[in-house]
C-alpha cells in the first residue's frame, strides 16, 4: 500500500509541472487561464485516480485529495469548481461501494482548500513548510472522515483503521512538496513577468521622456531615445556618429572639453548650454546635464538634453525689457524702508539728477526733496508700511546735484524685492503729465511682464503659457460681451496669473515625473504668492484678487480659499477655463500635449461642476464654431 501511494504521489508531482504553462497563460489572459488551471488540476486528479491503490472492490485511494485541495488554495473558486466537476465525473464513472465517499472527498477537499485560501489571502502563495504541512493534515483528516460514507455501514470505520497511518504519513508530506513546487513556479513566472513589464515600462519612459537622452562613448553616440525625432533625426542617423557632428561649430570645443573632463572624473557644474543643429539645419539652444556611467564595461556619459530655445529667447526678452526699464524716461528708484538708503536708480534718475549711481546709492530720498524733513517723510510712508494705504501719490520738487530743481509727481508703493520689502518710487516730470502717464503705465507693465518672463525662464516648459492664456481669456471675455475695461482686466491678469511661481523651486517646476503631494502643495501656493506680490500695487482693476482666485472652482473644490460660484470673480472664472484649455492642450514636463479635443472634453464634462457653464459655453462656441486658435505657437 505504501509503495502504491508513493508512486501515485510521484505521478502527481510529475504532472503538476504542467501548471507552469497554465500559470503563464493565466498572467497573460486571466479568464482563459482560470479555465485551463481548472482543467489541469482536474485532469491531474483523474490521472491520479487512474493509477490509484485499490483497497477493495470499489475502494480506491490516490492523490486526488492533494490536487483538489491545492486547486482551491492556489487556483480559487472557479478552477477548484471545474477541477472538482471533472474529478467527480470520473469518480462516479468508476463507481463501487466507495463512490459516495470518493465524491465527498472531492467536495470537502476543495472546500478546505478554498477555506485556507480565504484565511491566508493574499499570502496563499507564500505559505511556509509548517503551514503547508498543517494544511495537508487538515485536508487528509477531512478525507479520512469522508470514508465513513463507504457502504455498507460501518465498513468505513474498518477501512479508516487500516489506511489512516499510511495516508497521514505520506499525503501531508506530498502536499508540502506539491505546494512548494506550485509556489516556486508561481514566484519564478511572476518574477519573469514583472521583469518583462519593468523593461517595457523603462523603455516606454526612455522613449517618451521629455528630454533627448544620449549615451556617448569615445566621442561616439551609442544610444538615443525617440526625442531625437523632434530634432528631425531617426535613431539610425544618430547612433555611431560623433556627437560633435550635431553641435554648432562655435560650441564644439566647449562641449568636447567638458566631455573629456567628465571622463576624467573632474568635478564641475554638470549642466551647461550650447547650440544644437537640427536635421533641417536650424540651430536650437539646448541645455545638457551629463553624468559619468559605465556602458558595456567602459566609461561613457549619460546626457539629458533639453531644448531651451524658448528660455533663451525669454531671457533675451527679459534683458530687453529690463533695458526698457533702465532706459525709461521716468525716474525709478528703489529704497530701503528702514534706512531709506537708495538701492537702485535707473538711467533717467541719473540723467535728471546729475548724480552717478554710486553717488545716489549713498543718498536717501530726503536729499532729493529738500522741503521734506525726516519726521514729515516718515509720516508720509507710515500708511503704506502699516498697510492702510497701498500707494502714495504726491507732488514735490527734485533737487539736482547742481542745485537746480524741477517739479515731479511721485508714485510710491511697497513691493517685494529679493524677498524683502522695499519702496518703489516712480517719478514723473509733471510738465509732460500726459506723456509721463502713458510711460508710467508702460513702465509698470514692463516691470510686471519682466517678472512674468522671469517665471517662464525658471519654468521653460510653460514658456508662453501666460500669454496664450491671456489670448484665449481675452477672446472669451469679448465673446461674452464684457465691457472693455473688464476685458482689459482679464487680459492683464492673465498675462501675470502665474507670477507666484517665482517662489517655487525650479527643480519642482521642471520636474519630468509626477509631483509628490508635498511638491503639489508647494505649487498650489503660487496663486497666494502672486496675490501677495501684487496686492500692494494699485491697478485700475482687482488684478491681485483675480490672480488669487484663478484656481477656484464653482463647487468649492479649488484653492486657496475653496470659494464657490458667486464668491468667485467672473474674470477669475474666465481665466480658470482658459488656463485649463491651454494647460491640457500643451506640453508639460510629465507628459506630452493632450490636444485641444481632450481639453474641450474636460471643460464640457465639468461645466456646472468645476467651471462656470456660461464661460464654458462661450469658450466652446469660440473654439468649435468660430475656429479660435492660439496665434502664439507653443514653445517646447
Amino acid at each position: 500500500m505504501y509503495i502504491s501511494l508513493i508512486l501515485n504521489v510521484s505521478l502527481i508531482l510529475a504532472l503538476i509541472t504542467l501548471y507552469s504553462l497554465t500559470l503563464r497563460l493565466t498572467i497573460l489572459e486571466k479568464k482563459a487561464g482560470k479555465i485551463l488551471t481548472g482543467l489541469v488540476f482536474g485532469l491531474t486528479a483523474v490521472a491520479a485516480m487512474s493509477v490509484a491503490y485499490r483497497y477493495g472492490s470499489g475502494l480506491i485511494y490516490d492523490g486526488r485529495s492533494i490536487i483538489i485541495s491545492l486547486s482551491g488554495l492556489y487556483g480559487g473558486f472557479w478552477p477548484a469548481t471545474l477541477a472538482s466537476i471533472i474529478s467527480m465525473a470520473y469518480r462516479a464513472h468508476l463507481g463501487g461501494n466507495g463512490v459516495w465517499a470518493g465524491l465527498a472527498t472531492i467536495i470537502f477537499c476543495a472546500l478546505t482548500g478554498l477555506g485556507f485560501r480565504a484565511i491566508f489571502k493574499p499570502k496563499s502563495y507564500k505559505l511556509n513548510h509548517y503551514q503547508l504541512y498543517g494544511f495537508g493534515l487538515a485536508v487528509h483528516l477531512v478525507m479520512l472522515a469522508c470514508q465513513l460514507l463507504i457502504l455498507p455501514w460501518p465498513t468505513g470505520v474498518s477501512v479508516i483503521s487500516r489506511i489512516w497511518l499510511p495516508i497521514m504519513l505520506i499525503f501531508p508530506v506530498a502536499t508540502v512538496l506539491t505546494g512548494l513546487m506550485l509556489q516556486g513556479e508561481t514566484r519564478r513566472i511572476t518574477a519573469e513577468n514583472k521583469l518583462r513589464e519593468s523593461e517595457e515600462k523603462y523603455r516606454v519612459l526612455f522613449d517618451n521622456a521629455g528630454q533627448l537622452i544620449l549615451v556617448a562613448q569615445d566621442g561616439v553616440l551609442k544610444l538615443a531615445n525617440k526625442k531625437a525625432l523632434e530634432y528631425g533625426y531617426r535613431e539610425d542617423e544618430i547612433i555611431g556618429r560623433s556627437f560633435l557632428d550635431f553641435i554648432h561649430p562655435d560650441d564644439r570645443k566647449l562641449v568636447w572639453e567638458r566631455h573629456q573632463r567628465r571622463l576624467q572624473e573632474e568635478t564641475f557644474q554638470p549642466t551647461y548650454e550650447f547650440r544644437f543643429i537640427a536635421r533641417d539645419g536650424t540651430v536650437r539652444w539646448v541645455e545638457i546635464t551629463a553624468v559619468m556611467i559605465n556602458w558595456e564595461g567602459r566609461p561613457a556619459t549619460l546626457n539629458y538634453v533639453s531644448d531651451v530655445t524658448g528660455r533663451v529667447k525669454a531671457e533675451q526678452e527679459k534683458e530687453e525689457m529690463l533695458r526698457v526699464i533702465e532706459n525709461s524716461q521716468n525716474e525709478i528708484y528703489i529704497f530701503d524702508p528702514d534706512s531709506l538708503r537708495i538701492t537702485y536708480a535707473n538711467r533717467a534718475a541719473l540723467d535728471n539728477t546729475g548724480y552717478t549711481l554710486e553717488e545716489l546709492t549713498t543718498l536717501t530720498p530726503l536729499h532729493l526733496k529738500p522741503e521734506f524733513d525726516p519726521p514729515k517723510f516718515t509720516a508720509l510712508l507710515k500708511p503704506v508700511l502699516k498697510g492702510s494705504k497701498k500707494k502714495i501719490l504726491f507732488e514735490t520738487s527734485h533737487l539736482r546735484k547742481d542745485g537746480s530743481t524741477y517739479p515731479v509727481e511721485v508714485h510710491l508703493q511697497l513691493v517685494d524685492v529679493a524677498r524683502k520689502k522695499s519702496f518703489l518710487a516712480i517719478v514723473l516730470d509733471v510738465t509732460e503729465r500726459k506723456t509721463a502717464a502713458r510711460n508710467l503705465e508702460k513702465t509698470l507693465q514692463g516691470i510686471i511682464r519682466a517678472t512674468a518672463r522671469t517665471v517662464e525662464v525658471r519654468d521653460p516648459y510653460t514658456a508662453g503659457h501666460q500669454e496664450r492664456v491671456a489670448e484665449l481669456a481675452e477672446a472669451i471675455a469679448r465673446e461674452m460681451g464684457l465691457e472693455e475695461s473688464r476685458v482689459q482686466a482679464v487680459n492683464f491678469a492673465s498675462v501675470i496669473h502665474d507670477l507666484g511661481k517665482i517662489a517655487v523651486p525650479p527643480e519642482i517646476l521642471n520636474k519630468p515625473g509626477r509631483l509628490s503631494e508635498i511638491e503639489m502643495e508647494l505649487i498650489k501656493t503660487h496663486s497666494q504668492v502672486g496675490y501677495d506680490i501684487l496686492k500692494g500695487i494699485e491697478f485700475p482693476w482687482p488684478v491681485a484678487e483675480i490672480i488669487l482666485q484663478h484656481h477656484e472652482k464653482i463647487d468649492g473644490s479649488g484653492y486657496p480659499r475653496g470659494l464657490k460660484d458667486r464668491q468667485i470673480l467672473l474674470e477669475a472664472k474666465i481665466i480658470c477655463v482658459a488656463d485649463v484649455i491651454e494647460a491640457i492642450s500643451s506640453h508639460r514636463p510629465y507628459r506630452p500635449a493632450l490636444g485641444m479635443e481632450v481639453a474641450l472634453k474636460e471643460i464640457r464634462a465639468n461645466a456646472g461642476k468645476l467651471y462656470d457653464p456660461t464661460v464654458v459655453e462661450h469658450c466652446l462656441n469660440l473654439i468649435e464654431k468660430k475656429g479660435f486658435v492660439f496665434s502664439k505657437a507653443e514653445q517646447s
